[in-house]
């Protein structure tokens, strides 16, 4: 099996109401989001899917985040915006460009950073 992955990052802020701690107040982060693409066989580009067409298909999902406060955007206007959450998001919503047959590949996961050190992943 073949995998690629794809890096992007936004800036948006959020709260978690009712988080017993700080997370509770509104912050921000600079949100890193990691696609992991997997097919068994490459295209006749010798690729499982071109970066830039990989690249291109994060930033379109993650832009309407970007620079935002989470908590007033559909989803996150009634769903909690953790992690978790939006890798959830991002996930269902790279899956359906995927499944359009443009580009015939499997989408694994999508990892989300809220730190350098802080992550949650969702996948198939």
């Amino acid at each position: 099996m073949y995998r690629i992955g794809a890096k992007r990052q936004f800036d948006a802020a959020h709260k978690l109401d009712g988080h017993p701690g700080k997370c509770s107040r509104l912050h921000g982060h600079t949100w890193s989001v990691e696609a992991v693409f997997a097919s068994a066989e490459m295209g006749r580009e010798a690729m499982v899917l071109d970066f830039d067409t990989a690249r291109d298909m994060l930033d379109r999902v993650i832009e309407p985040y970007d620079h935002r406060y989470l908590n007033e955007i559909e989803p996150f206007d009634s769903l909690r915006p953790t992690a978790e959450n939006v890798a959830r998001v991002v996930f269902t919503s790279l899956l359906k460009a995927t499944e359009n047959g443009a580009h015939p590949v499997t989408l694994e996961r999508v990892t989300v950073w809220e730190s350098p050190d802080t992550w949650a992943s969702y996948g198939a």
